[in-house]
């Protein structure tokens, strides 16, 4: 069907078309007129995203993503947050809503999240998709209902918000708390040893070590020493018991020189002096005296030689048993010095577990306290003027379209089922033979008849 075809199907059953574009558009402006006025009201949250550390990072510095914008519009058009705020504006205890409920549910189960239920297909929330910022709208039949609702969602969101927040840090400083008893206990348990066994063994730290370690270089250092003046005296008594000490004695070379004047003055006196005379047995006898003493003190410096061999092995002796006693006590100090090492270290580990569980604690008792989310409402929502439905305006219009199309729609689907000869083109299609002339004048019903059954006649022929 060409343009002129369908132009003249459209001319020739106009009032079809008119009937049923007429009829839709009368039946949206009655529609529109006949349906409750609804009205919507929008306020806005700036949602921030959460930081690892909520004490350290601040409100207003957090980049956030779709899903999380998602996520936080969920949470708005929840029950729970729904209930919080049907709960605020105390709808439960209104008899519109609480007669309904009643029928409904029997009186079982919550009434506020039974109303949130019910209120939320006029809730939307829209996140942005390139700010923080989320919008609530509320569509109701009432337009200050509909703001104290979406109001009150905002609050509600605010209060979920925080208590999201705040719960996983109650639960967490509980378990903090709870293993902060246990740490203190095992920290108090190994200082109690470690104190217990620096009484037992007399320790601070490792000035006891450091004296004993001193005194052993000193009995090292003596012991030294006597090996060295024993192994001389050994030695020299060895060489020839004695006599080079009895030879440099000072005393016994005095009495040799004594001796040998005297021998000489005794040998000058026998050449001209008689072995009776008084002087010569004076000189005599001076001479077997000093030889006597020499044999006496010589006698007496052999023995203080052999003495002094014992007394300094003996003295090698008792600084050599001073030495391995001191041995073994620096090796025990050391010995105690590690295990209060062990000690100290256990001590340290659970103070580090402590104070570190502690600090935790202190955090996330911090964090549980808090009064401040992470979501600030930007704008509150006023009672709006006009109606946001139904648009009457735009519903005409809509009609007008459709209506125009389902009349022409109506009239082409007529034409189908009663095809009828509406100019040259018609006349081709139903005879298959051009046409020799076209007689422009009204038609007459035996026309119009002759043309309604002619292509019918053509095609039984």
């Amino acid at each position: 069907m060409g343009i002129a075809q369908l132009l003249a199907v459209l001319k020739a059953r106009r009032k079809g078309l008119f009937m049923v574009w007429g009829g839709v558009v009368l039946l949206a402006l009655v529609v529109s007129l006949a349906l409750p006025r609804q009205y919507t009201a929008s306020t806005e949250v700036v949602v921030e995203s959460r930081g690892s550390d909520p004490l350290v990072v601040q409100p207003g510095h957090g980049a956030t993503t779709p899903g999380f914008l998602a996520t936080q519009a969920d949470i708005i058009a929840s029950e729970r947050v729904g209930g919080r705020a049907v709960a605020a504006l105390k709808l439960g205890a209104s008899p519109r809503w609480s007669e309904r409920w009643q029928t409904a549910s029997g009186g079982q189960g919550d009434v506020n999240r039974w109303i949130a239920g019910r209120l939320k297909k006029g809730v939307k929330v829209s996140p942005s998709h390139e700010s923080n910022v989320l919008t609530v709208t509320v569509t109701a039949d009432d337009p200050k209902f509909a703001a104290d609702y979406a109001n009150a969602l905002a609050q509600a969101y605010l209060e979920t918000d925080l208590e999201l927040k705040v719960e996983p840090a109650r639960q967490s400083a509980a378990w903090f708390d709870e293993h902060t008893r246990a740490l203190r206990a095992n920290l108090e348990s190994a200082q109690a040893r470690l104190s217990q066994f620096q009484r037992d063994h007399g320790l601070v730290g490792d000035e006891k070590l450091d004296l004993e370690s001193s005194r052993l270089t000193e009995l090292s250092t003596q012991f030294t020493a006597a090996q060295a003046q024993s192994t001389d005296t050994a030695s020299r008594q060895r060489q020839g018991g004695g006599m080079n000490e009895v030879a440099a004695n000072p005393l016994i070379q005095a009495l040799k020189v004594d001796l040998a004047r005297q021998e000489a003055k005794l040998t000058e006196l026998s050449g001209y002096l008689g072995e009776n005379h008084p002087q010569f047995q004076r000189v005599k006898g001076e001479v077997e005296s000093l030889r006597a003493r020499l044999r006496s003190e010589s006698g007496q410096v052999a023995a203080v030689v052999g003495t002094n061999s014992r007394i300094n092995q003996a003295r090698e002796g008792d600084i050599k048993g001073r030495l391995e006693a001191q041995k073994r006590r620096v090796i025990e100090l050391k010995q105690q010095r590690d295990e209060m090492g062990v000690l100290l270290r256990e001590v340290d580990s659970a103070q580090k577990a402590y104070d570190l569980v502690m600090a935790r604690l202190t955090q996330t008792s911090l964090e549980s306290k808090s009064r401040q989310g992470n979501v600030a409402v930007l704008s509150t929502a006023v009672p709006a003027t006009e109606a946001s439905s139904p648009k009457l305006l735009l519903n005409l219009g809509l009609a007008i379209f459709i209506g125009g199309l389902l009349g022409m729609a109506f009239s082409i689907v007529r034409e189908l089922f009663d095809r009828r000869i509406r100019g040259a083109d018609d006349m081709f299609d139903a005879l298959g033979v051009p046409m020799l002339a076209e007689i422009n004048r009204p038609i007459s019903a035996a026309d119009g008849l002759f043309a309604r059954f002619l292509p019918a006649a053509l095609r039984r022929a």
